[in-house]
């Protein structure tokens, strides 16, 4: 694997239930199970699982379809001597399954907002770049002057060399509450030509102007199509991200919820109900690793969702 992918589900948020009941029926079997063991180290195809495990093909067809449903298996299709063979390959490393809640019982009192990767709402940016949608590649890449048109609104993929974009997000907040945190989210990875899974790139997050962290992104991600990636895009580029969260608290900066710093906290970013938040997204251009940036929306990669911003 060429990083951790890891499931989290919620029993009270309606919109994740049906994942939750395909994750109990792909786990509801030992041979399943037995199928993931395999999975860790390498991909297999049907015959070679059927082998291993010593049951029949039809079975593990069906214990595959099963588990790619629960998206804890993906399966490609490569040529082979009688036509087509499926390719099983292991697609999460970790499910992690609980309750939004605080320790009392309670709901956390949360503002969330997604914004789309094209509604930035200033850029800065230098070649290579361009945008794809999930129908077609919008545009001419290369072309920075394109990064201002109107049907930037329906890109699903961005990508540059380095420079900036920034997102304006409403808040609206509670005047009778008192935020500690903030948390945004999104899927990314390096850029170069066609992709390079090992290709590190410093990416810069900031808030509100504030420079919050500098994340080192280990590589621009392919060798298999994206679980949400369309069939225009070419195999041959970026294919995928890695979901990463960058959180300031008052005890400070995380990143996936690992310490990182405590020069910034939240009180710093100037937070305040009914005051748009500013995300900015930055590859410095004498950045050590200046190797560009992919961002993911929801239709794009291996996660379905664009950039969430979370405070509470």
């Amino acid at each position: 694997m060429l990083a951790d992918k890891i499931i989290k589900l919620n029993f009270d948020v309606p919109s994740e239930r049906e994942k939750l009941c395909a994750l109990g029926r792909a786990l509801s079997i030992p041979d399943r199970i037995r199928i993931l063991e395999l999975l860790k180290d390498r991909s297999m195809n049907l015959n070679e699982i059927s082998k291993a495990l010593d049951i029949p093909v039809s079975s593990v067809s069906n214990h595959i379809n099963a588990l790619a449903e629960a998206e804890l298996v993906l399966v490609t299709y490569q040529p082979g001597p009688k036509g087509h063979i499926k390719l099983c390959s292991e697609m999460i490393s970790h499910v992690i399954i609980g309750y939004n809640r605080e320790n009392d019982g309670e709901q956390d009192s949360e503002y969330v907002y997604e914004m789309p990767v094209g509604m930035y709402s200033e850029c800065h940016i230098n070649a290579p770049c361009g945008m794809a949608s999930s129908e077609k590649q919008m545009f001419a890449p290369d072309n920075p002057n394109y990064f201002y048109r109107a049907d930037r609104k329906d890109a699903e993929l961005i990508w540059f060399s380095y420079g900036d974009l920034s997102y304006i997000f409403p808040y609206g907040g509670d005047e009778s509450k008192s935020p500690s945190e903030l948390h945004v989210s999104m899927e990314l990875c390096s850029e170069a030509v066609y992709y390079r899974n090992i290709w590190p790139s410093d990416i810069t997050i900031l808030i509100n102007d504030t420079e919050i962290v500098t994340y080192t992104c280990p590589g621009d991600f392919g060798g298999r199509r994206g679980v949400y990636t369309p069939e225009h895009w070419p195999v041959t580029s970026t294919q995928f991200g890695l979901l990463k969260r960058f959180s300031v608290t008052q005890d400070g900066v995380f990143v996936d919820d690992v310490f990182e710093h405590k020069s910034v906290v939240f009180s710093d970013l100037g937070i305040k109900p009914n005051t748009p938040i500013k995300l900015t997204i930055l590859i410095k251009e004498d950045a050590k690793h200046r190797g560009g940036i992919n961002i993911f929306g929801k239709h794009f990669g291996d996660f379905p969702q664009a950039i969430v911003l979370r405070v509470k």
